[in-house]
């Protein structure tokens, strides 16, 4: 049996994005795949290894630290010899074959490493990062392009960003696209009643399941709220995510007071982080799901409104577009106006027995993108040990 090793440590930068993008590669792998996953850790580990997948098997080691970094003394060996010579030791004392979505073990290394970039925001948005930033986004990117075996991103999109980056890694490109296991989301949580009174939601309501990023475009959605409070409609929309922008400090006290000026702070409802099992009821129990962001690598909320079956209300990007969810419509992210027609369009057209029908479809469907998932990755890890799984 192939074994894969991934580092992961409860780091606590704050991206869910990330967290729950290796919670549905490890759990598609624990259910579908021929291959072993393998964690390995420097410190604590996040809390959905620890209940949800809690059968994973885990390496504990000092030579990863807390924050899942390279320290010195390896960076140091690294650049010697063009390879992480302790990780090495440590693949080959547990028997792992390859090293995925971690720092690369280097050009000259013994074994495959698998590298993973998420997206090329600071490159297609480059005024929402400092300088700095950019620069040292461009540098580790090369890095780890240059180092590793192979490099997955999520979509045709970040490929193309990819190939104009640095297109003298194109052979090694792979694309992966993720799909959300919502399986937690049919346990637990409370019943429809109980939770609109937790978070005093009142009557039907859309759903933006988002960081709180400035990227992520929540304005528009309180400005079509606006337009709707001027022509009489009374739209509720509940946003959950982390309400913490690192490069804009201000961004939740701005978007606040936007809210204020447009006359619809009670019905955009900032719940900030809510339990897992409040916010896959929330999307359940929402008449659609939004998400209005300029830009994505491959949308979290989308696959999880996917594997859900529900309506989604999406930017007119062209990640969005190759997501492709059944049931979708799209506005343009500039245009408050537009964005309030497809709101209003989405409530007015609603059916609960529809919505349950599609939500059953979509259940039935689940375990077989899961598996598809699984098995890309498969193939991808079996092109660079060039064996087959036993």
């Amino acid at each position: 049996m192939i074994r894969v090793g991934f580092v992961v440590n409860d780091g606590g930068d704050g991206w869910i994005g990330g967290a729950n993008y290796m919670r549905n590669l490890l759990a598609a792998l624990l259910k579908f795949s021929t291959m072993q996953p393998v964690v390995i850790t420097g410190g604590a580990l996040p809390e959905y290894i620890t209940k949800e997948l809690n059968n994973v098997e885990k390496i504990s080691s000092k030579i990863v630290d807390p924050n899942g970094n390279i320290n010195l003394i390896r960076k140091v060996i690294y650049r010697l010899s063009g390879r992480d010579v302790m990780m090495e030791r440590l693949l080959t004392r547990h028997d792992v074959d390859v090293l995925s979505h971690f720092s690369p073990l280097g050009k000259n290394s013994i074994r495959p490493s698998i590298g993973w970039i998420a997206d090329f925001q600071h490159i297609r948005l480059p005024n929402f990062f400092s300088e700095e930033e950019r620069n040292w986004r461009d540098k580790s990117i090369a890095r780890s392009a240059d180092a590793s075996t192979a490099v997955i991103v999520s979509s045709e999109d970040a490929k193309r960003d990819f190939l104009a980056f640095r297109p003298s890694v194109a052979k090694k490109i792979r694309v992966l696209r993720f799909v959300s296991d919502v399986g937690g989301f049919e346990q637990g949580g409370e019943p429809m009643e109980y939770l609109l009174r937790r978070y005093g939601i009142d009557g039907p309501y859309l759903h933006v399941p988002n960081q709180f990023w400035a990227h992520k475009n929540h304005a528009v959605i309180i400005d079509a709220l606006g337009v709707a409070r001027s022509r009489g409609r009374n739209i509720t929309v509940v946003a959950t995510g982390n309400m913490k922008d690192r490069r804009n400090p201000r961004h939740i006290e701005m978007l606040i007071q936007r809210s204020r000026e447009a006359g619809c702070i009670e019905n955009f409802k900032m719940l900030g982080i809510v339990p897992y099992a409040d916010l896959a009821a929330l999307m359940k129990y929402s008449v659609g799901v939004i998400n209005p962001s300029y830009f994505e690598g491959w949308s979290t909320t989308v696959e999880e409104a996917k594997s859900l079956g529900k309506t989604v209300i999406l930017s007119d990007i062209p990640v969005h577009r190759e997501q492709a969810p059944e049931h979708a419509t799209y506005f343009d992210p500039d245009s408050p106006a537009d964005l309030y027609d497809r709101m209003l369009h989405v409530l007015d057209t609603y059916s609960p027995d529809l919505d349950r029908e599609r939500m059953k479809k979509a259940k039935l469907e689940l375990p077989g993108r899961l598996k598809a998932f699984a098995r890309s990755f498969e193939e991808i890890v079996l092109e660079l040990v060039k064996t087959e799984p036993s």
